[in-house]
């Protein structure tokens, strides 16, 4: 693609494929589990704004960040699962949402860490072997491996006996228990794996911008999030692909 089109849609493309990896991330919960979740763009968040500090504050590369900013985005969404799972429909969808805006205006308002609305600037590049991936060809391919990494491992989780788990509680939470399935454990194992895509997201977007601010996740963000899923069939995989392109 990159030999055949102008920079601005490589520009384009990059995006769509951060995208790609934060709507299969949201399917997980969403489309397999059946847990409505709006507050999703939260997670990417931390992913961007806890790559934006390793690399910026304690000097971290992007390789040497990337471990603990997708740890942090899975430990948040173990500590949003506690409360989210007592829940379920509207009520999941609205403490989701709450959560969203609790993480958006603390990055906001914490000026000390996150420099609040003046976001964080001079985030460094990724680069391989000491080569700087500034292009924007390099870095659509570094993205491009990124999406066939998640869709590859989404798709092993998604046929395995974790996936079909998944899928028994969001057709019949009740049949799925009584088959002995325990309903809280795979969903703790949903928020947290889609968390994990989405810190992965968020690190990429931070290190492709350069830049963080939280007007970049507000709850507008997380709509649009659910839309590329709801567009392409949740649960389908190579639908929220397409979705997400849209």
């Amino acid at each position: 693609l990159p030999l055949a089109v102008k920079d601005y849609y490589i520009d384009i493309a990059i995006l769509a494929g951060i995208y790609i990896i934060l709507a299969l991330g949201l399917n997980v919960v969403v489309g397999f589990t059946g847990l409505l979740n709006l507050g999703f763009a939260a997670f990417y968040a931390i992913g961007a704004y806890s790559n934006a500090l390793l690399t910026t504050k304690l000097g971290l590369g992007f390789w040497g960040a990337l471990p603990l900013t997708v740890f942090f985005a899975v430990v948040s969404g173990l500590l949003l699962a506690f409360p989210a799972l007592r829940l379920k429909g509207d009520y999941l969808a609205i403490v989701t949402l709450g959560f969203g805006e609790i993480i958006r205006l603390v990055l906001n308002n914490w000026d000390s860490v996150t420099r609040g609305p003046n976001g964080i600037s001079n985030i460094p590049v990724p680069s391989i072997f000491g080569f700087e991936l500034k292009g924007l060809l390099y870095y659509y391919y570094l993205v491009f491996g990124f999406v066939l990494f998640t869709v590859f491992i989404v798709r092993r989780v998604y046929r395995s006996r974790i996936g079909r788990a998944w899928l028994a509680i969001r057709e019949d939470e009740t049949a799925a228990e009584a088959m002995g399935i325990n309903a809280k454990k795979y969903k703790f194992l949903a928020f947290s794996f889609g968390a994990f895509w989405a810190g992965l997201a968020g690190a990429l977007f931070a290190s492709k911008m350069q830049f963080v601010s939280p007007e970049s996740f507000t709850f507008m963000e997380s709509v649009f999030i659910v839309c590329m899923v709801i567009l392409g069939g949740l649960g389908s995989i190579p639908g929220v692909i397409m979705g997400s392109l849209i």
